[in-house]
């Protein structure tokens, strides 16, 4: 009995050192995805044909996204390919970005492209740019 637990520990331990910080760095992304379109994981996990126990998994990277379920998230998700891919130019802008949204982030950015005119988009996106650079000059209103 001792055996099979051996290779059940071993099988675990091999797994988790596999995943490495571009699978958990996909997996964030697909919560903050499925997030931002307000979907639940029951209900991604339906599109995908998946267990929500799997989307869990992929989430906090415990399981891998294989290329094909990760190329149908992009489908159903409306992000590209590269959304999930750590950018490994070293840039300061990523640097300077959190790893994730909070809530009040995901609501903006769900409002946004809820906004159903092109034109009200980009006035808004000029009016938050122009409150920021006033911000970042000092001026607080």
């Amino acid at each position: 009995m001792k055996h099979a637990d051996h290779r059940s520990t071993t099988k675990v331990t091999t797994r988790r050192k596999r995943r490495n910080e571009h699978d958990l760095y996909a997996g964030e992304r697909l919560r903050i995805a499925r997030k931002l379109v307000g979907m639940s994981q029951q209900q991604l996990a339906d599109h995908l044909g998946v267990s929500f126990q799997a989307v869990q998994k992929y989430e906090n990277g415990e399981n891998r996204l294989s290329a094909g379920r990760l190329i149908r998230a992009t489908q159903i998700l409306g992000v590209t390919l590269a959304f999930f891919a750590r950018d490994e130019s070293g840039g300061a802008a990523e640097k300077s970005q959190p790893d994730r949204f909070s809530a009040h982030e995901l609501d903006l950015i769900r409002a946004y492209r809820a906004l159903p005119d092109e034109a009200l988009r980009t006035q808004l996106r000029q009016l938050v740019l122009t409150m920021a650079r006033g911000a970042g000059a000092g001026g607080e209103r």
